[in-house]
């Protein structure tokens, strides 16, 4: 029951945390541009822009879908394309409104698992799936940073000569024999903690789920590795539609006044979906926002306040497009029927 209640009190802690974190940002990019240039930049945007943002967005999900559908198929987990497209939906709903990205993956993990018997190989897919998505992004980054950004002043350029830790550790004249008595010391808080509480029985309980999660994580990558060109499939469509949803927000940035050729958009916004993807602050407001902020106006030289506006954009496009998924949760669609069961 304690236990219980110590779990509770952190995720309590932790959202608490999330929701400080958010409103932080917020404030703090508030406090740095002027709302009523914001306002103004919003009056260059046309509605047509938006809405292909939001159309691509849409078009964007439904090859998630229609990818996790093809992974599953893999899997020998069969369910209707279009099942797989409204759990997309409907987990890109609750992730704009969850701590972090992967709480949609949750929600897709749950209702999946409903509708086939191999459960807990369903809601590795969705891993699986997310792990694709992930690879995209940083591909696309990184490969567009190589191309394009590679020797950018001011732009990763790192002193290979300089070691920090090495620096460090000079600087402040720390002994090396330290370490071996930190290390001790580490080693003697471990000992006592054994003795204190019944860590056997833990790690035990601990090694039997590992090991169970890991026999079943090893059959799902076997039978990727044996399809190879489904994992091409799936890179292909991840970047694809990322490269789709990044030019319409090109698109929007061009209506905004923003000088910046595309290729700052190809790095910048993985760069920020990879970041925003961490539980930092609820589904990353005031972060992504943020980042954009900072990163466009440093090495573009765009106004702070069109940026701003572009990133909103962004999060309304977001919004907007996940809708649907809210439509498919009031109407149960993505629950299973009695005779799936």
């Amino acid at each position: 029951m304690a236990t219980e209640q110590t779990k509770s009190a952190k995720k309590h802690l932790s959202l608490i945390l999330r929701i400080l974190i958010a409103i932080f940002a917020c404030w703090f990019l508030y406090s740095k541009i002027d709302p009523d240039q914001v306002a103004q930049a919003f009056t260059q945007l046309r509605i047509s822009t938006l809405l292909l943002a939001i159309l691509c967005f849409c078009i964007g999900l439904c090859l998630i879908g229609f990818r996790w559908w093809v992974f599953m198929r893999a899997q020998k987990i069969y369910v209707p394309v279009l099942l797989a497209i409204k759990l997309t939906f409907l987990g890109q709903f609750f992730t704009n409104f969850m701590p972090s990205a992967v709480g949609g993956d949750l929600v897709r993990a749950w209702y999946i698992s409903q509708h086939t018997d191999k459960r807990l190989q369903a809601a590795i897919g969705v891993a699986a799936d997310r792990f694709m998505g992930l690879a995209g992004t940083m591909i696309l980054a990184f490969s567009s940073y190589m191309l394009f950004m590679r020797g950018e002043e001011g732009f990763f350029q790192i002193d290979k000569k300089e070691n920090p830790l090495k620096t460090f550790i000079q600087e402040h004249q720390i002994p090396g024999y330290w370490f071996l008595v930190g290390g001790i010391v580490l080693l003697g808080i471990i000992f006592l903690l054994a003795k204190l509480f019944d860590l056997k029985k833990f790690f035990k309980k601990l090694r039997d789920i590992i090991i169970h999660l890991f026999q079943q994580t090893s059959q799902v990558f076997l039978i990727y590795v044996h399809h190879p060109l489904i994992l091409l499939f799936g890179l292909a469509i991840s970047i694809f539609m990322q490269m789709l949803v990044i030019s319409s927000f090109w698109l929007i940035g061009r209506d905004l006044d923003i000088q910046a050729q595309i290729h700052y958009y190809f790095v910048f916004f993985p760069m920020m979906w990879i970041i925003g993807s961490l539980p930092l602050s609820i589904a990353g407001i005031g972060i992504l926002e943020g980042g954009l902020v900072l990163l466009f106006v440093q090495f573009t030289g765009a106004s702070a306040e069109s940026v701003m506006a572009m990133a909103l954009c962004q999060r309304l496009a977001w919004i907007l497009g996940s809708l649907p998924g809210l439509v498919v949760h009031l109407t149960g669609a993505h629950r299973a029927k009695d005779s799936e069961c």
